[in-house]
């Protein structure tokens, strides 16, 4: 019995170790693969739809965005309960919790799909839409909501393998599906289709990942039975009562992140809102990015606190909230000192002087936000997100009040300012702080460590940036990408001298070495062997 024991001790290990390995790399890859796709795909929607259309095209995946604040959270608390009774194998309550998500989910889809019929009719009467487009854009809102509408259901089965830790395979998919959309956006808008094939390609897509994810889902739970029951009031109660927290902080970051594009459609022309998308998409992928880093922070703190490891938990905060920073300032300085320079030879120097300045002022904003999901991981696992909810709601309000002001006096650039100061205020403000004080870090320590050394350590590459815009002025994508690529060591060696701490330069020295030595230690294979 120990024998056998000891035996497959090493392979647990071995696998759960390829899992996780599995798991970052296929979260790494969609990423890159969507951001690739979104830098090819762009410049020729845009230039194939118009101003107009592409700014109704925004529109609409903005407003119907706002289905998503139906969700309450119901997939995060699916992901929590589905990881518990798995790993006690109590299979009845993994089927009850599942079949109360669907029936859940079926209510709130049938009720998102009932208010887009309610969003549409008030288009005209709310935006600035052009009278010949708007047919148009109420066809395409109504598909839009189609497909929203109906991923709640699938959600459900993705929260299924999220809680089973196959996030590689959501990922997968998402990558085959991503890769599909493209293609046939592209094929679509050269022979000549709009805004209404677009969206019609969206649904079917999106019907066509959630019978994939539904598919693994049986394949991994084979015992599952999906069907609608009535929920019970207990299994309601313990699965909104989980993602409560959850539910505000989703509609606070929909309210950030969607409310300019329909404050622009509501006070400008909505061919102005081209503009805003095209700065607003590049701070998205670094969105994306700096989301990606933080995934794991959740069960990482978490495993922490269970051990009571409270320094643990405090060095989780300063060393994720420094990556999350230094993953994301060469960015930002890119965006701020040659954004205008890119977006003129990505979507065309009609495009650069507003967007660039659009890009500008949310680069900065994004600046100061960059630790946002660190800590929001970390609270998450540590149950204490209610911290997160609060100050992104009151980000959210001053994001919209601001906006609504400011786009009066200076237009779109008003707007992105009015996500700027929130930004600034809340995240690298108010928010820092309560964190700091409810996990005893020092709020001197995490402003110096996460904000001052990387900031002190970027300043020559903030420099070089401005060199390669106004002295060597590359007049071609390649000689500009080569550029940015030949700066990367003025920004990684003081960031790795300045930025991190002599504990944190030992650990990335010894790290490499163990992982040389190994490689060095791998036998090598001697002719005739098996």
């Amino acid at each position: 019995m120990t024998s056998k024991t000891t035996s497959t001790a090493p392979a647990k290990g071995a696998r759960k170790s390829a899992m996780i390995v599995k798991n970052v790399t296929s979260t790494w890859a969609n990423l890159l693969v969507g951001t690739l796709l979104s830098l090819i795909v762009a410049p020729i929607v845009v230039n194939k739809l118009g101003n107009v259309y592409y700014g109704i095209w925004t529109l609409v995946m903005q407003f119907t965005g706002y289905l998503w604040l139906f969700d309450f959270g119901v997939r995060e608390s699916v992901i929590k309960y589905v990881a518990q009774y798995h790993a006690c194998d109590d299979r009845k309550a993994l089927v009850s919790t599942v079949q109360t998500a669907v029936s859940i989910y079926a209510l709130i889809g049938a009720a998102a799909f009932a208010s887009i019929g309610l969003m549409a009719l008030a288009l005209p009467y709310v935006f600035n839409i052009p009278q010949d487009a708007v047919n148009t854009a109420r066809v395409t809102m109504v598909i839009t909501g189609a497909t929203i509408a109906q991923s709640f259901l699938g959600n459900v089965f993705t929260g299924v393998l999220m809680g089973l830790q196959r996030f590689y395979v959501v990922r997968t998919a998402g990558i085959l599906f991503s890769v599909a959309r493209a293609l046939l956006i592209v094929a679509l808008l050269h022979s000549g289709f709009g805004i209404v094939a677009l969206s019609v390609v969206q649904l079917f897509l999106g019907i066509g990942m959630s019978v994939v994810i539904y598919w693994f889902s049986l394949r991994e739970v084979p015992y599952m039975v999906t069907r609608l029951v009535r929920p019970g009031r207990d299994d309601v109660k313990r699965i909104i009562g989980y993602s409560k927290y959850v539910s505000i902080i989703n509609i606070s970051e929909k309210l950030v992140y969607a409310s300019d594009a329909i404050v622009i459609a509501v006070f400008l022309p909505v061919s102005t809102l081209t503009y805003y998308a095209i700065g607003g998409s590049l701070v998205s992928h670094l969105k994306s990015f700096v989301g990606a880093m933080a995934v794991f922070l959740n069960p990482l703190s978490s495993s922490l606190d269970s051990k009571q490891d409270t320094v643990g938990v405090q060095r989780l905060l300063l060393a994720s909230s420094k990556a999350a920073v230094l993953a994301g300032i060469p960015v930002c300085a890119g965006f701020v000192l040659l954004g205008q320079r890119f977006i003129d030879m990505w979507m065309g120097p009609k495009f650069g002087p507003l967007a660039g300045d659009v890009l500008k002022v949310l680069a900065i904003a994004h600046l100061f936000g960059l630790p946002q999901h660190s800590i929001t991981g970390v609270l998450y696992g540590l149950s204490r997100h209610r911290i997160t909810a609060m100050w992104r709601f009151c980000e959210a309000m001053g994001n919209l009040l601001l906006s609504v002001v400011l786009i009066q006096f200076w237009g779109v650039i008003g707007v992105a300012v009015g996500t700027l100061i929130p930004q600034v205020l809340i995240v690298a403000g108010a928010l820092t702080i309560s964190t700091c004080r409810s996990l005893n870090v020092p709020v001197l320590d995490y402003y110096l460590s996460v904000y001052a050394r990387p900031l002190v350590a970027s300043i020559p590459f903030w420099g070089t940036c401005w060199y390669i815009n106004n002295v060597l002025a590359p007049a071609s994508l390649p000689v500009f990408i080569g550029a940015i690529v030949l700066a990367l060591p003025v920004y990684v060696i003081p960031g790795f001298l300045v930025a991190l701490s002599r504990e944190e330069r030992k650990i990335i020295v010894d790290r490499l070495i163990a992982t040389f030595r190994r490689k060095e230690a791998r036998p090598v294979p001697t002719e005739g062997s098996g």
